[in-house]
């Protein structure tokens, strides 16, 4: 059984208060007892519990807050591997651990390379050297996303790129990429740049960030020949659960659609500007949103089933929304009927011209065919009572709707009213009201 395998095993978490590693700390702490489970967070333990507490309802909440098996550590990773903890506890880390997990990192899409060094770069390296010299080590699992591919867009002329999970080197297919990522990690340090990068057309310095990460885990691993030992869990578009740690989860910045909804419940125009290459955008142009309790379910049955290299945690090109299904829900959720269109242009995804939605969000307008074999395999080899008790594909059986994020629009349209210094009050007049937790023991209004 897969969660038999996590009993009396040891994990340490990055990232546990964040919305992947909240989902992931509640389904794995209901579901299988581990030995103990290890969670670094930056003010220690009255920090990470004040966190659950306020994004989740009480019975999940108690799930982690007051869960036995857990110990929250005081620390924070950085440009080292020591992230603030004692000797003693690195020590005793070291020799204990079986599970790594990752998921910790900057969600800043426009930081700045020399930026994105200190909170993505170098805290991947540095922990990976570190986790893979523990005696113990089963797996590490490094969360990248499967948008460090998106420069595909622009290299290919197809209008539905298909992006498989392997790594794409960013120069020739014969020079060794290791030794490439190495110089380009350098360079970055040294010019908050590097000549790949400059390169290629990324849609966000992110993006490249998660790209170069990548390889240099799989570098360091290769080093120590323990290249079986690592494991790239590559999300797309996350979106609020559909069943675990209850239907509607999220947290407030954690959906990018929530954002874009948000941003187009209070457009004053009827035509929002956005790009692509597509003939017919509405019907070729897609999003690929997963749900964050996919994303936590194949993770967890991929380390328990060993798997090694990367993995893509999506929707695919079966679940996948086009672009006018994404905008059909958006419309109705605007209060008051005002039926703003796309206004389909050729400019460059970092054209100033277009919307402000298309110049954050800027994979809008484009299509990405997200491989997911590794876990169809997977799924053929598990029985059926275990399939039914996993959430390894998303819920496409019934209509897209934002309804169970009603609240988090709201709070979002009031921070995009204030930023533009437009009245706060017509957040609150063109977004629905929502439950604040859409979870069958709260009943708090937004």
């Amino acid at each position: 059984m897969i969660w038999d395998y996590y009993n009396g095993k040891t994990l340490f978490i990055t990232g546990g208060t964040g919305f992947i590693g909240t989902a992931l700390l509640c389904r794995l702490l209901s579901q299988s007892s581990p030995k103990r489970v290890y969670v670094l967070c930056r003010g220690g333990s009255d920090k990470a519990k004040a966190k659950w507490t306020d994004m989740l309802p009480p019975s999940a909440a108690q799930i982690l807050t007051e869960n036995e098996r857990m110990t929250i550590l005081d620390g924070e990773l950085g440009n080292t591997a020591r992230m603030s903890l004692s000797e003693e506890t690195l020590q005793m880390l070291k020799q204990t651990v079986h599970i790594v997990i990752h998921t910790a990192s900057s969600a800043q899409l426009y930081s700045s390379l020399r930026e994105l060094a200190y909170t993505v770069l170098a805290p991947s390296i540095f922990l990976t050297q570190y986790a893979l010299k523990f005696p113990n080590l089963e797996r590490f699992v490094f969360l990248s996303t499967a948008y460090a591919n998106a420069h595909l867009w622009k290299s290919h002329e197809s209008t539905d790129i298909s992006v498989d999970e392997r790594i794409y080197p960013l120069g020739r297919e014969e020079e060794d990429y290791y030794k490439v990522a190495l110089g380009a990690w350098s360079a970055v340090q040294k010019t908050g740049s590097s000549d790949e990068y400059d390169a290629h057309d990324f849609p966000w310095p992110y993006a490249y960030a998660k790209h170069l990460a990548e390889r240099l885990v799989q570098q360091k691993a290769a080093e120590r020949n323990k290249m079986d030992k690592v494991l790239i869990i590559r999300p797309s578009v996350l979106g609020p659960a559909d069943k675990f740690p209850y239907p509607g989860f999220a947290t407030s910045h954690g959906a990018p659609s929530t954002v874009c909804a948000a941003e187009y419940m209070l457009h004053p125009g009827r035509r929002i500007r956005l790009s692509t290459r597509c003939e017919n955008p509405n019907q070729e142009s897609t999003i690929d949103e997963v749900p964050v309790d996919v994303v936590v379910d194949r993770t967890l049955v991929h380390v328990a089933l060993r798997t090694s290299g990367c993995v893509h945690a999506v929707s695919g090109e079966q679940g996948r929304l086009s672009t006018e299904e994404w905008w059909r829900v958006f419309k109705k959720e605007r209060r008051l009927p005002w039926n703003a269109k796309p206004s389909w242009v050729s400019d460059d995804w970092h054209s100033p011209n277009l919307h402000q939605m298309a110049r954050r969000f800027k994979i809008i307008g484009t299509s990405f065919a997200f491989s997911q074999g590794r876990t169809v395999k997977v799924v053929e080899k598990l029985g059926a009572g275990e399939k039914e008790n996993l959430r390894l594909f998303a819920d496409r059986s019934k209509p897209y709707s934002l309804h169970l994020r009603r609240h988090h629009i709201r709070l979002q349209a009031v921070e995009v009213a204030k930023k533009e210094k437009w009245p706060v009050c017509s957040a609150r007049l063109l977004c629905q009201k929502g439950k604040a937790v859409a979870c069958p023991d709260e009943n708090v209004k937004a």
